[in-house]
């Protein structure tokens, strides 16, 4: 699992796929939850930068997913919007409300092995 909180700069974010990557106990078979909980009312992050984000490959396998827990409404929607341009190289995203919604729907896929 990765947490992101207060302001997160842009260059953290584009460089998360490197980070776990590097991890000694990175699967790429791992689902992975991305916990915006913490993250500031209102980040600095256009459309832009989030197309570019959402359109790289993704480091994970095709059956893994990548959960994303945003319970405040703008940062819920910025993940959306990254889900939404992410649809061709990451199909497998969902974003939801809570840490409890996050496990029990990879719980439902039959994925409780998550990165973390």
């Amino acid at each position: 699992m990765v947490a992101f909180e207060g302001d997160t700069p842009l260059a953290e974010i584009k460089g998360l796929d490197s980070l776990i990557r590097a991890h000694p106990d990175f699967d790429p078979d791992f689902s992975e939850i991305i916990d915006a909980s913490g993250v500031a009312a209102k980040v600095t992050i256009s459309a832009a930068d989030i197309r570019e984000i959402a359109r790289r490959k993704t480091i994970f396998s095709p059956t893994s997913m990548t959960v994303i827990i945003a319970p405040r409404d703008y940062i819920f929607g910025l993940a959306r919007m990254g889900q939404i341009f992410a649809e061709n190289t990451n199909p497998n995203i969902a974003v939801v409300r809570s840490m409890e919604e996050a496990v029990a729907l990879l719980n439902n896929r039959g994925q409780a092995r998550f990165a973390g």
